[in-house]
């Protein structure tokens, strides 16, 4: 009974708060567990089944088909995540030439599990063999590596890397780019504090096309462990192209970056133009050159620094600038030479470089050049140049270039201190001036060649000052020319074309060349008016050499449609009056001119004829046989037969009867007209000093 009656025991009660935690303990040991079972699930696996999952969202996030046609693992080992693919391949977007952006036929990789848990993406090891990346650029500035959401790919930090048996293939539509290139096998990794360690240069060779042109490289970043970083970055390169050889070497501020690169580029090649062509500008031709400067980019400004070298036989030195922020890209630059080499100035305005090396190759071996300056057309010797202005290649840039030569090697005539000033704006192109020193004168032209308009028209404005006349001939190997006078001169001619052969053929304008006073050998002046008796009384004399007075004298011509007529050609002396009759035409390069002169003296024996002056400018010719003479000559014999032979020289006799001219319209370059219109000046008048007047 007692047992019934006792009090039953009391039980106690479960507080809140440990029922609480011990849910939360077992949910986390559910968790645990259940990330566990993944664990050993992946590790035992290897993960394999997700390659479906993968393959599903990485084309989802990449918006483009990726596919493994191999092995597949992806699993925690045992705490990074650890990524395998066998042929994997990353498809490119259906614009693309090439169909895969990416392939590889393997990449193991392990990447940080607590660095992508805070969002970032790091990769402890890398080994990558037999990858290609097939990048492009299209026209409107698409990219082949830019995914969905327009992120551009970028490469994350890599400790440790080995990549064997690697090419890329790029392409830019804009460039006329083609390029595919290979890449030496690379091994490296970063050690404990941050320093990379990897061993030998990264080496890269290939080829392609780049602006329509094949062309072939290789290289090396001398500075692997900073280039796999992205910091400062050494690099040596060849390539070869379009009869041109490249050498780079120096630092890039990040293995794909130029901005503040510190480079020493050198070239060489056959023509520099072939290189402008490349760039899409243009630049004189030139003969085989070789140059080197450095180069660095600042901000849209390509810059080349102390630049030395050669063209042909010529020294060049000086810098240079592209900038690429205007409508145009602008080429300035300040050039200098010491001695230049006046073969090297042909190719400037359209002579055939190959023809003038050839040309100086032959000289130099001791055989007969080749005629470099003179083509054949219609069978007739030409020799103005006819190769035309590149016009798609002035539109593409503006340029300001200033360009000045110490001394201009020329074999004849010594010629320094040549300055050219040119300026090139939207098609227009300017030389303001072209000027040099020649013999104590100076010669300044200004030249516009508009391309503008169609066709394109050209100004030529050319000023000569006074030189020494003797001094000129005797350059060209006329020593005994025995005059004391200077000469001046102007040309102001505009025609249309985009040759120099064209726009002189077309043109329309006035020569003039004035000669001022001085004198010249008796010599000369008799032999010029074929005048026998008085050069053998002067030989008899010893005379010959003696000078005689120059009063004036005037070469002008004036130009229609490219036909030059003397207009007028007279040189007045105390002893005879000269003056040159005909034509000679830009078109097709024929002479038809005759010179006569009439003598002042009295004469019993004096061809009193004209001498005829014909050919081409490449092949000029003199005969002093004229019709003229030979009917005189005629007469001779005939009166020599009818009369007497005291009879015959009736037809040579010379009465000196020609008349000073007016030297004031002369030294004008008045007309012709003019000049005969005006008052003869009175033999005896003593002749005042002149001063040189060009129209």
């Amino acid at each position: 009974m007692d047992s019934l009656t006792r009090p039953a025991p009391q039980t106690g009660r479960r507080r809140p708060l440990d029922s609480a935690i011990g849910s939360v303990v077992a949910l986390v040991a559910t968790i645990l567990g259940l990330i566990v079972l993944a664990w050993a699930i992946l590790f035992v696996t290897k993960g394999r089944f997700l390659k479906p999952t993968f393959v599903k969202y990485a084309s989802r996030y990449a918006d483009r088909p990726v596919a493994v046609g191999g092995d597949f693992q992806f699993y925690f080992n045992p705490f990074h995540l650890k990524f395998l693919a066998e042929d994997l391949s990353v498809a490119n977007p259906a614009w693309a030439r090439d169909r895969q952006l990416f392939t590889a036929r393997l990449i193991d990789t392990e990447i940080s599990t607590w660095d992508l848990i805070f969002g970032r993406q790091h990769v402890l090891y890398l080994d990558l063999d037999g990858a290609t990346a097939g990048l492009e650029i299209d026209k409107a500035g698409r990219n082949t590596w830019t995914f969905a959401g327009d992120t551009p790919f970028e490469v994350p930090p890599i400790d440790r890397a080995t990549v064997t048996n690697t090419a890329a293939h790029y392409i830019d539509a804009k460039h006329a780019a083609d390029v595919r290139l290979t890449f030496g096998d690379l091994a490296g990794q970063v050690r404990p504090g941050g320093r990379e360690n990897v061993s030998g240069p990264l080496t890269f060779r290939g080829g392609g096309t780049a602006l329509a042109h094949p062309f072939s490289l290789r290289g090396a970043f001398t500075t692997p462990n900073a280039t796999i970083t992205g910091g400062h970055t050494g690099i040596e390169l060849h390539a070869d192209v379009a009869e041109t050889a490249v050498d780079v070497s120096g630092t890039l501020p990040g293995p794909t970056r130029i901005e503040g690169a510190d480079l020493r580029v050198a070239i060489a090649g056959r023509n520099l133009q072939t290189l402008f062509k490349l760039a899409g500008a243009t630049a004189p031709a030139t003969r085989p050159y070789r140059l080197a400067a450095n180069f660095t980019k600042d901000g849209s400004d390509y810059r080349f620094t102390h630049l030395t070298g050669r063209f042909g036989d010529s020294d060049l030195a000086g810098q240079l600038a592209v900038q690429t922020g205007g409508a145009r890209p602008k080429l300035t630059a300040d050039l200098r030479t010491n001695v230049l080499d006046i073969v090297d100035i042909g190719p400037w305005i359209g002579y055939s470089p190959d023809k003038l090396e050839a040309a100086k190759q032959a000289k130099a071996a001791g055989r007969t050049p080749p005629p470099a300056l003179v083509t054949t057309a219609g069978g007739h010797p030409r020799i103005l140049p006819g190769a035309p202005l590149d016009l798609d290649a002035l539109k593409a840039f503006d340029a300001d270039v200033k360009y000045r030569a110490a001394t201009i090697r020329t074999g004849t005539v010594p010629v320094t201190n040549l300055v050219v000033n040119l300026g090139l704006d939207d098609r227009r192109l300017r030389l303001t001036p072209v000027a040099f020193d020649v013999i104590g004168g100076r010669l300044t032209g200004m030249i516009d060649l508009n391309a503008r308009a169609r066709p394109v028209a050209t100004a030529y404005d050319i000023r000569m000052t006074a030189v020494p006349l003797g001094k000129l001939l005797t350059s060209f190997k006329v020593e005994d020319n025995g005059t004391t006078a200077n000469v001046a001169g102007h040309v102001a001619l505009h025609g249309s074309g985009d040759s120099v052969r064209a726009s002189l053929g077309s043109s329309s304008g006035r020569i003039a060349v004035v000669v001022s006073q001085g004198t010249l050998w008796i010599r000369n002046i008799e032999l010029a008016k074929l005048d026998v008796q008085n050069f053998i009384v002067a030989l008899l004399g010893r005379d010959l050499k003696k000078p005689r007075d120059i009063r004036c004298g005037v070469a002008a011509f004036t130009v229609r449609d490219g036909v030059s007529t003397a207009d007028p050609v007279l040189f007045d002396t105390g002893r005879a009056v000269y003056a040159m009759k005909g034509q000679f035409s830009f078109k097709d390069e024929t002479i038809g001119l005759s010179l006569r002169g009439r003598s002042k003296e009295f004469s019993l024996f004096s061809g009193q004829s004209p001498i005829g002056i014909g050919g081409y400018f490449a092949a000029p010719s003199v005969n002093p046989i004229s019709k003229e003479l030979i009917g005189r000559a005629g007469g001779a014999v005939v009166l020599g037969v009818v009369a007497t032979p005291v009879a015959a020289i009736l037809p040579f006799v010379d009465l000196g009867l020609a008349k000073n001219s007016n030297c004031a319209a002369v030294e004008k370059a008045e007309t012709a007209a003019q000049v005969q219109a005006a008052p003869h000046d009175p033999k005896t008048a003593k002749q005042k000093k002149k001063v040189l007047g060009i129209f």
